[in-house]
């Protein structure tokens, strides 16, 4: 029984130490963690410097760097303001804080760091400096929207002498941080792009790039506020107008019904119903059951004439546009006029 007794007290024991031992660990673990992961958020801020001197490399390498190649060049999270970029000839510097992410017992652990990348001609390169160099930076640092604009236009136009309109819409320089693209539209001849270039002070400048296939040109313009939705409006409109056209062609189509039925100088309501019986047809031009062409929600009689207010549906049930008409039949000329309604009468009930 001792030797049983051993036993069982033997293996408390064994569990007891692999209890503590556990705990330790874990409270090593959390105890060291913090430095674990502000090691991994500044490996993440040193990734970010030099996926950006790579990328200010490249930018570089045809000898030519422009403020909006910069601005695509030297990213990091976090970031709030532009860089600060001074030029001297062909030597230009650029200072910006950059912050690194890392993960955290109660959030997400961060680090930043001052650096500053030096480029002459084409070579690159960067250094850490100490942080009060970027809190010493001017407050704002954006560029004025016109600066911005003749950088993409500089851009702009090797790419389309190069690959036409296509290249033009795919260029990079519609994700520089300056720019937010409000709209674009591209044809067989044209490409526009509706773009807000940021300033200081939170403010931002509608701009036009409009590019031209045959012969291959480049402008910019600068627009009021609501140029922007410029592309939007005439969409909009085109839809209104198509639409309006379908509604017409549908009104045209009951006024002759309308005439039609006026020869004996009268127009009944059997006569009239008949005449708005027109069905809408379906996507294969057949009938469609329940949907007429016109419905009457209203009708008016004199000794000379009858009104008739109807709801109007295009001929092609494809199609969700809806109006108003008013039909008014002249019984003593036995003529029928036809006038639009707006779209009062589509809450009004039917007849």
């Amino acid at each position: 029984m001792g030797r049983r007794g051993g036993c069982v007290l033997n293996g408390c024991l064994t569990v007891l130490v692999t209890i503590l031992v556990l705990v330790c660990g874990a409270v090593a673990w959390v105890m060291t963690a913090p430095g674990r992961y502000e090691d991994q958020a500044r490996d993440r801020m040193k990734d970010s410097v030099d996926e950006s001197k790579e990328r200010l490399s490249l930018a570089a390498a045809d000898g030519t760097l422009l403020g909006s190649e910069i601005a695509r060049s030297v990213r990091s999270t976090g970031q709030a303001m532009p860089p600060d970029v001074r030029r001297n000839g062909r030597h230009i510097t650029v200072t910006t804080e950059f912050m690194g992410l890392g993960p955290g017992l109660f959030g997400a652990t961060s680090v930043t760091g001052c650096y500053r990348f030096e480029i002459v001609a084409r070579s690159v390169s960067v250094e850490r400096i100490p942080g009060e160099r970027c809190f010493d930076l001017p407050r704002y640092r954006y560029r004025k929207p016109s600066v911005v604009a003749v950088d993409v236009v500089a851009e702009l136009r090797p790419l389309l002498a190069r690959g036409g309109l296509a290249a033009v819409q795919g260029a990079e320089v519609w994700h520089t941080t300056e720019l937010k693209v409000e709209d674009w539209e591209m044809t067989q001849s044209q490409l526009t792009y509706l773009v807000w270039i940021r300033g200081a002070m939170a403010t931002s400048t509608c701009y036009e790039f409009h590019a031209t296939e045959k012969p291959r040109t480049l402008t910019a313009r600068e627009l009021k506020t609501e140029g922007c939705y410029g592309l939007q409006r005439a969409r909009e409109a085109a839809v209104t107008a198509a639409e309006r056209t379908e509604l017409e062609a549908s009104a045209t189509k009951i006024e002759h019904r309308l005439a039609g039925a006026l020869t004996d100088g009268r127009l009944t309501d059997g006569e009239t119903r008949r005449a708005f019986a027109l069905p809408t047809r379906d996507a294969m031009g057949q009938p469609a059951p329940g949907r007429p062409v016109a419905v009457a929600v209203g009708t008016e009689r004199s000794p000379s004439e009858v009104i008739i207010v109807a709801k109007v549906n295009p001929l092609s049930n494809t199609s969700s546009a809806l109006g108003c008409y008013q039909f008014r039949a002249h019984l003593t000329t036995q003529s029928v006029t036809r006038r639009a309604a707006g779209t009062d009468c589509l809450l009004q009930r039917t007849q």
